[in-house]
């Protein structure tokens, strides 16, 4: 029942709601267009164990019977990934890797992969950051879990080899933001043609209201003034009798 009467409304008020509506229409194409648009590239890389086991053997390089200790444990590949992981969340390395810039920034984790992934989302304002600083960070990956084995020690031949699954891929722009801010433009801008139309409606049936009642009173102070009339009439009947001349 509501809603017939909200479409009654907006047909007997269409002279305020369309030109509100189209100005809200305007509003939200102006807000679409008017957000920056960013591009989104991603990369990930996965953690393998070297191919001639976790311990240097008799003949290779190395003090015999030396252990990586990044692989000395279960689970060691996810554990190692979630240590460089770890390390590129931190701001400080975030700032070195994007710049300082406020229009590039990037996300890592594990993609909720199971495994020793590391995906790296990076946003930017235009396509090359975007596509960069993916690249950057995955090189920065890769450098992070060098050194951190050989800060270790370990020897060369165990180390942990971090292998591409995807290459930074080229920047697509995404449009989920500037298409939200223009429906929240627009649900706004019809909330407001709504608004007005019952703004005017409500004013009107409110004149309308107190034109009635203006005539009511109208009338009620007509109808009193004939009736004072007719009671003036009367008694002035009385005071003043018609009376016969004798014959």
């Amino acid at each position: 029942m509501d809603f017939w009467k909200t479409i009654k409304v907006l047909l007997r008020r269409w002279r305020v709601a369309v030109p509100v509506f189209a100005v809200s229409l305007g509003l939200a194409a102006g807000v679409y267009l008017s957000v920056d648009t960013e591009y989104e590239s991603t990369g990930s890389i996965v953690l393998t164990s070297p191919t001639d086991g976790a311990k240097v053997t008799e003949g290779q390089q190395g003090p015999a019977d030396r252990v990586n200790p990044l692989l000395a444990f279960d689970g060691s590949l996810n554990t190692s990934a979630t240590i460089i992981i770890q390390k590129l969340q931190d701001p400080i390395v975030q700032e070195q890797l994007t710049g300082g810039s406020k229009e590039i920034g990037y996300e890592i984790g594990n993609g909720q992969l199971t495994g020793p992934f590391i995906v790296v989302v990076a946003l930017a304002r235009t396509p090359d950051d975007a596509k960069n600083t993916v690249t950057k960070v995955i090189d920065r990956a890769r450098a992070e879990l060098k050194a951190s084995q050989e800060a270790l020690k370990a020897p060369a031949s165990t180390f942990i080899a971090p292998v591409d699954i995807i290459a930074p891929t080229n920047a697509e722009p995404k449009t989920g933001g500037k298409v939200r801010f223009a429906a929240v433009a627009l649900a706004l801008g019809f909330i407001a043609s709504l608004s007005s139309a019952y703004a005017m409606e409500s004013f009107t049936q409110s004149r309308k209201k107190k034109r009635s009642r203006a005539r009511a009173q109208q009338e009620w102070q007509h109808q009193q003034g004939s009736l004072e009339q007719n009671g003036s009439s009367g008694e002035t009947a009385r005071m003043h009798p018609v009376t016969q001349k004798p014959g």
